[in-house]
Order: C-alpha cells, then structure tokens, then sequence
C-alpha cells in the first residue's frame, strides 16, 4: 500500500508541476512576454489607419493644411514589402522595402523627384505594433524630413499585430 501510494503521490506532483508551468506561460502571453513573439512573423498584415495629414504649400511655408482620413496599409513580412494609400502613396504596384526593428515595421521607398521647390529622395512609413502610431515622412536630404501623416492604425478583425 505504501508503494502505490508514493507512486499516486509522484504523479500528482508531476501534474501539478506541468500545469504550473502551462499556467505560467499563458499569463506571461497575455500579458504581452516578451514582445517579440506576440507579433505576426509571416504572411500579410493588413490595417487600418486614422491620419492626420498635412498638406504643405510651396515653399514649405506654415501653417499647413490638415485632413483626417482613413488609409489603409498592407506589410508583407514574407516578401519584406508593403504599401499604404495616402500622400505620395508607397503604393502595390510600386511597393516600398520592408524591414522589422523590434515594434516598429519600416516602409522605405527610395525617390527622386522634385515638390515644395525640394528634391525628395526618399519616402518613409513607420508602424509602432506596441502602440499602433502610423508616421509617413519624405526625406529632404542632408538629414531633414518632411512629417506629413500621423495616426492611428488597427487591424480590420481588431486582432494583435
């Protein structure tokens, strides 16, 4: 009796110790872990976004002009592309470079072409997954920039990024 009773016993001290640490990674997974393995790693991830935008005149001379409007955005993580619909649109059939940094998806299109009186070389979309702040900027050379879209991005289902 004796026997079968420490073998019942060593088999509820395993159960209990697998379901402790079933437990504990649930909890360390909806409470976000370690960030990195919350986010989506392949295939498209589509969003939403609320913007602001601001619409500069000639000569770059402020104020500027704001709108708000909903764009949407599209990163392939597979293919290290994507695209968004706004101003000076990155846009699918001329899709930027893709590149994850931790939380932050960067879209960067290399560009040549003159507005404000300026010769753009560069636009840039950011997506911080942690929070969902949506930025797009063109790149003026000589290490200035040209913030134009600010907000807000979700995905249409409302999952995690």
């Amino acid at each position: 009796m004796n026997r079968k009773l420490a073998i019942l016993l060593a088999l509820m001290l395993v159960l209990g110790i697998a379901v402790g640490a079933y437990l504990a990674g649930a909890l360390s997974n909806r409470k976000g872990g370690d960030g990195a393995h919350a986010y989506q790693k392949h295939g498209k991830l589509d969003v939403v976004c609320d913007v602001v935008v601001s619409h500069p005149s000639e000569g770059l001379v402020a104020p500027f002009e704001t709108s708000r409007l909903t764009l949407p955005a599209v990163f392939d993580l597979d293919e290290a592309t994507g695209a968004y619909a706004g101003e000076y649109a990155i846009s699918l059939n001329r899709k930027g470079t893709l590149r994850v940094d931790g939380d932050k998806l960067l879209l960067v299109r290399q560009a040549m072409f003159k507005r404000y009186g300026l010769t753009i070389q560069g636009e840039h979309v950011e997506l911080d997954r942690k929070t969902g702040e949506f930025r797009q900027w063109l790149d003026l050379g000589n290490d200035k920039r040209l913030e134009l879209i600010t907000g807000k991005c979700r995905r249409p289902d409302n999952a995690p990024f």
